[in-house]
């Protein structure tokens, strides 16, 4: 259990770190009064070797300082994280070994099923439909029918909402670049973006929040899982945002499925 709080622990402030990167990248990144943004790794200063005067250039290296920081903090996290993980995995392995070496209770008769039935190392119920739902200490009892059709019912629905909700398309690739980085990836006019990154229907806020993935990955050098619809196949793509001759990050243009 102290492993499981650590893991949470940790998950928390790797959000956080990744919260305060994105809003460092939105202002390094973003134009003001039509002049040129302050730029991720752009030089702060001009032709010259004076300072660029069209940006606040001690602001600038502030901020690029902190994305650094940002930078080398959530590797540590992502790291410790890992080794949270291992030790998580590593102790349920070891349960699931003791319960699998103590003795199993014998088989019952289970009149939902008409079966005769055994007990997982769990203790749910083995080798029948939505056994994984049921206690194998619960088989025969009075109101244990009722319970079960109560408890199979409710995991159908949340079972088609979850589906529903991973299905749903929330944008449409309009185009992509010969030689861009959308190209690269797989990425197709027509396809039908189903989820990008941690962003999907429910929270891509009229599309807003692509632009704001797109920048944190570029800064952090890191890529983005895409899932995508094509041809009513699902496919997963990775897609790394860099500098190339033509326009912007990636090479391509979404436009929002209502």
């Amino acid at each position: 259990m102290t492993e499981r709080k650590e893991l949470l622990n940790l998950d928390e402030k790797r959000k956080a770190l990744e919260e305060e990167a994105s809003v460092i990248t939105d202002e390094l990144m973003t134009a003001v009064d039509g002049k040129e943004p302050m730029g991720i790794s752009t030089p702060l200063v001009d032709e010259e070797g004076y300072p660029r005067a069209d940006i606040d250039v001690y602001r600038a290296r502030h901020l690029r300082k902190r994305l650094n920081e940002i930078k080398y903090d959530h590797d540590v996290i992502m790291k410790k994280i890992e080794q949270e993980m291992l030790k998580i995995e590593s102790n349920d392995k070891e349960a699931e070994r003791i319960a699998r070496q103590s003795r199993k209770p014998k088989p019952k008769f289970d009149p939902v099923s008409g079966k005769w039935v055994c007990s997982n190392a769990d203790g749910t119920v083995a080798g029948i439909e939505n056994g994984h739902l049921r206690s194998f200490n619960d088989i025969g009892k009075e109101n244990e029918v009722q319970d079960m059709s109560q408890k199979t019912e409710n995991s159908n629905i949340e079972d088609k909402v979850e589906m529903e909700e991973i299905l749903r398309a929330f944008a449409k690739i309009e185009l992509v670049s010969l030689d861009s980085p959308a190209q690269e990836a797989g990425l197709k006019k027509d396809d039908l973006i189903l989820k990008f990154g941690s962003v999907d229907y429910s929270n891509n806020r009229q599309l807003r929040a692509l632009g704001e993935i797109v920048q944190n990955s570029y800064a952090n050098g890191s890529s983005i899982t895409i899932r995508v619809s094509r041809n009513d196949k699902n496919l997963s793509l990775k897609l790394s945002p860099q500098q190339w001759p033509g326009k912007g990050l990636v090479g391509c243009t979404f436009s929002p499925v209502l």
